[in-house]
């Protein structure tokens, strides 16, 4: 080992505990900023919003601290940097500039925040920082029901628990991510960590039946299946990921038909449920209109549900709701609304990429466990947003774990690259020296 080397060993060395703790840090903020807690501790305190806002300062913070990986994230996922970039931009074409402004810097914020973190940690790195997470979300929603009335149910769901959310179908997303972050954990870690994994994944179960999130439960029973699926069958991961992909598409379709069917009424009363999702679906064709109205470039961001907006009122009375609805409960109309078709182009070109990557970062790495989590997380993620939107959530942690993702598994797949051409370049320069000794380049398995 040269004298540079070694120095750089030691300092790498000595910067881990710094690192660990900024890290530690880091999830604390995600949770608070992430999930509903103040909201829910601070019941009906205007002081809740004002600290969650505040949490994004330490947020800011660190993304400064650490610019360089927040610039390395934003150039291996652009598409998402521009998005964001763009939403912020859309505000200026906004009805209500101020109002739009102010609930877009939040998401600027988290988003760079993001950003940063699927630049500095390893994809496994990454998906145990989400484990632990969902640990901490699962222990203190536990806490909240023992303690807190608010969060074992708010009206009109009263008799369903919701926890540290303030929607009991934030509670089950939140819970479909817990099993299967925490399923990843458990194959990774051993001794008293691993059982805090079991013990997390338990609770998740728990929490996700408590909830009575239809929508999460079925989610959660696809994306989990798969997961043991791959385990079963491993060195086969991309033929499982083309079946899990097909499957669930094969799904969405099968639903999507039984809802225009006869079929819708029998079927839904069997579980006590109406065909119409819980009115989600009278909601996605009265705003659909409105998507065409402004298809390229969109109202701006969230000024279309502002709480004195005409055409909500007409919406609850239209499609007689019984209720005044304040977002589309689908990811891809919230999307178009807020960004319109450029931003949904943006979102799209994102997503494709990740599957791109993923699928490419297969063909070298032998541990893939980690890749099919991230699949696992991506697909799952798809198929909450067709019942529920947090795509562009300003305060979401799941857009937040979104980015990070996605930003990772592409950092891989150009290291991978990075490697190829490296080793291509080396044997080219060696010339006869690598071909006397059977040097030429290999796809050899890397680690992710």
């Amino acid at each position: 080992m040269t004298a540079l080397s070694q120095n750089n060993a030691n300092r790498h060395a000595s910067d881990l505990p710094f690192r660990h703790v900024i890290l530690a840090l880091c999830l604390m903020l995600v949770v608070f900023f992430g999930t509903d807690l103040f909201n829910i501790v601070l019941w009906q305190n205007n002081l809740a919003n004002k600290l969650e806002i505040l949490m994004l300062l330490p947020a800011m913070a660190i993304t400064a601290l650490y610019y360089r990986h927040l610039i390395r994230g934003a150039f291996a996922s652009p598409e998402l940097a521009i998005l964001v970039i763009w939403a912020l931009v859309s505000t200026t074409i906004s009805s209500l500039p101020a109002y739009s402004f102010e609930r877009c810097v939040p998401l600027v914020v988290t988003t760079a925040f993001a950003l940063f973190l699927g630049s500095i940690m390893s994809l496994r790195g990454l998906l145990l920082f989400m484990a632990s997470f969902y640990a901490v979300v699962m222990l203190l929603t536990m806490g909240a029901i023992a303690a807190l009335p608010q969060a074992r149910g708010i009206p009109p769901w009263g008799d369903t628990w919701n926890g540290i959310f303030l929607h009991k179908n934030g509670l089950g997303a939140a819970c479909v991510m817990t099993l299967l972050t925490s399923f990843y954990a458990i194959g990774q870690v051993k001794g008293k960590l691993k059982l805090v994994f079991q013990v997390t994944f338990f609770l998740g179960l728990l929490l996700l039946v408590a909830s009575e999130s239809r929508t999460s439960q079925v989610v959660a029973l696809v994306s989990m299946s798969a997961l043991v699926v791959s385990r079963i069958i491993p060195r086969f991961e991309v033929i499982w990921a083309i079946c899990f992909i097909l499957f669930s598409v094969l799904l969405i379709s099968l639903i999507a038909f039984l809802l225009s069917s006869p079929l819708a009424d029998p079927l839904f009363a069997l579980i006590g449920r109406k065909p119409t999702l819980s009115e989600r679906i009278p909601i996605w064709e009265l705003t659909w209109p409105y998507v065409m109205d402004r298809f390229w470039l969109g109202w701006g961001y969230g000024v279309f549900w502002h709480p004195d907006s005409s055409h909500l009122a007409w919406f609850s009375n239209k499609a007689n709701l019984g209720f005044t609805p304040f977002y589309s409960h689908n990811g891809l109309i919230e999307t178009w609304l807020n960004t319109g078709f450029l931003g949904v182009a943006l979102l799209g070109t994102a997503i494709v990429r990740f599957f791109f990557s993923a699928f490419f970062s297969m063909r070298f790495v032998e541990n893939r466990a980690g890749i099919v989590c991230a699949l696992a997380l991506m697909v799952t993620y798809l198929l909450a947003n067709i019942t529920e939107s947090t795509l562009l959530g300003r305060l979401e942690a799941n857009w937040i774990f979104f980015v990070a993702y996605v930003t990772k598994m592409n950092l891989v797949a150009r290291a991978i690259r990075d490697d190829a051409k490296f080793r291509d370049s080396t044997v080219a320069h060696d010339g006869g020296t690598a071909k006397a000794f059977g040097l030429a380049a290999t796809n050899r398995p890397m680690s992710s």
